[in-house]
């Protein structure tokens, strides 16, 4: 008696809930690198790896819906998400790019959900302004520089609207 789009939100929601547990646990180790934690530190990155997870899950239930074979789901997902995170700024520096990788970059919705934690914890830490430019250097779209806000609101509405399309996939299967 329950509808298709109660399971998919559901799961979206299950899987976003394991994701930011998971979170948690990288953020408990902060101190070890010498990142003072605050309960505000930690509710900022708490919301914004929620949103993250959000709109990845969503991502993953897209493929999943369109897959027959559940075994060839995990497999996909890896073989997306790598490329995603390379891409993202989160293991590399997004500076002096080729402009065609400088597009893909800036087209990854990981992309701003990477610098949205980024800048909040950098936002947290007392250095130097050189310092901080080099390490959290600002995201850029043609001379804009991309705000804190904007880069929440973009994940989310990437999360809703594959959300949207997963459950209108998993509707639509059998």
């Amino acid at each position: 008696p329950v509808s298709r789009t109660s399971i998919i939100i559901g799961k979206c929601l299950g899987g976003t809930t394991v994701a930011t547990l998971q979170g948690l646990l990288v953020i408990a180790l902060a101190p070890l690198v010498h990142v003072t934690l605050s309960v505000s530190l930690v509710l900022e990155l708490i919301t914004e790896v929620f949103l993250i997870s959000f709109a990845i899950t969503a991502f993953g239930l897209v493929i999943a819906a369109r897959i027959k074979q559940m075994q060839a789901v995990m497999g996909i997902m890896q073989m997306i998400m790598l490329p995603m995170t390379m891409l993202s700024g989160g293991l590399y520096p997004l500076r002096n790019l080729p402009g065609w990788l400088s597009l893909l970059i800036h087209l990854n919705p990981l992309t701003y959900g990477v610098h949205a934690v980024r800048t909040t914890v950098f936002d947290h830490l007392s250095m130097p302004a050189a310092a901080l430019s080099a390490l959290n250097p600002p995201l850029t779209i043609a001379g804009w520089t991309v705000p804190l806000g904007a880069c929440l609101l973009l994940i989310t509405a990437i999360g809703v609207v594959l959300l949207a399309v997963a459950a209108t996939e998993f509707s639509r299967s059998e």
